[in-house]
């Protein structure tokens, strides 16, 4: 009898997925999905990334988290596997820095990057509106699209590079910067909408960018997957 029980408590724990030595999708039903992203929670639309991706997920027999973290640290875990994958980043990446992720080929959000000041009498249209300025220009660690492009407008020595949003709303009222690039959507987040920033004004949009969802290599299963349920919920009304 002993021996019969432990065969079939043997073949019981043998059958559930992923327990194999070696097996190629370490995913489980109903595990959890971790993704990272620079967006603060005080972003409006931060609980609504996260209900996509949620949703998405869920169709797919997976739970969800999205947590927030700074931009060269987000990327960081994303690529050594610290969580399975990256919210919301542009179409390219260095492949060698990150060779570890793999986008997913559906878009996840479209976002404009606005020039920031105190100054009214900086108007920005591109990014050839910076250059020859004499502005001091702060930008957000580990927003790869800015943090390449930024140099070739504006003079090294003139560039600020700042390790949280509100830190460069801050340094702007305080005059140590004169133009902070950053997402449009920092209007949305909560100390913005308080009014303690309220002389903060977008002088105009330098780039607007799509942003895709970046799997660790790991998940490549579940890459079509989730970019044919991405798909099917942006043709539902769901985004």
């Amino acid at each position: 009898m002993e021996i019969l029980i432990s065969m079939s408590l043997l073949l019981i724990i043998s059958g559930f997925p992923g327990t194999a030595k070696g097996a190629e999708n370490p995913l489980q039903e109903k595990q959890t999905i971790v993704f990272t992203t620079v967006y603060p929670p005080s972003a409006a639309f931060f609980p609504k990334l996260s209900a996509i991706y949620k949703e998405a997920f869920g169709r797919m027999g997976y739970g969800f988290k999205l947590i927030s973290q700074p931009g060269e640290r987000a990327m960081i875990d994303a690529n050594q596997g610290i969580v399975d994958g990256e919210a919301a980043r542009i179409m390219t990446i260095s492949t060698e820095r990150y060779a570890n992720l793999i986008r997913v080929p559906h878009p996840i959000l479209t976002v404009q990057d606005g020039a920031y000041a105190i100054d009214g009498s900086i108007k920005i249209e591109g990014w050839e509106s910076l250059m020859g300025k004499p502005y001091r220009v702060g930008l957000l660690k580990g927003i790869k699209s800015i943090e390449q492009k930024l140099p070739l407008y504006v003079d090294k020595k003139h560039i600020v590079t700042l390790s949280g949003v509100e830190q460069g709303i801050k340094m702007l009222k305080a005059k140590r910067i004169d133009v902070f690039i950053i997402s449009t959507q920092v209007e949305d987040s909560a100390f913005m909408k308080s009014g303690v920033y309220k002389e903060v004004k977008c002088g105009g949009i330098v780039e607007t960018k799509v942003l895709y969802p970046w799997l660790h290599k790991r998940h490549k299963q579940l890459l079509q997957p989730l970019a044919d349920i991405l798909s099917t919920m942006e043709s539902e009304g769901r985004f």
